[in-house]
């Protein structure tokens, strides 16, 4: 599907595309996961709004992500992967990253509605 937003689209489990995030001077391809039980069920104005405004802040949102990253762990840029940039149906959302110290437990880093770090089993 073609949205006019977030461009293409595939269903599988969400609707799903490739986006690039850097950080820590990295670029990362990650998924772009827009929370969806069923096909029928399309994307809510709470997450295309949510899109938008992360859009017009990326870089200060992933700025702040950072920040918060490193104060978890001086060595978060070798620690945490980003690999999806997550949209709730709600309009909440994170970067999920892996976590190189703890390949089990990932790190969710909430961007909206408020920045928060926690793990990924909390976070889903």
């Amino acid at each position: 599907m073609k949205h006019e937003i977030f461009g293409e689209l595939v269903f599988n489990t969400g609707w799903k595309s490739k986006k690039t995030l850097t950080m820590f001077n990295n670029n990362y391809s990650v998924n772009l996961k827009l929370q969806a039980y069923y096909e029928e069920d399309g994307i809510t104005q709470e997450q295309e709004q949510a899109y938008k405004e992360y859009l017009s802040s990326e870089s200060e949102l992933l700025e702040a992500a950072e920040k918060m990253l490193l104060e978890k762990d001086s060595m978060a840029s070798d620690r945490f992967i980003p690999k999806t940039l997550l949209v709730n149906r709600d309009g909440s959302t994170a970067i999920m990253c892996d976590d190189e110290d703890e390949p089990d437990e990932g790190i969710a880093v909430c961007l909206m509605p408020e920045m928060q770090i926690m793990s990924q089993d909390d976070y889903l």
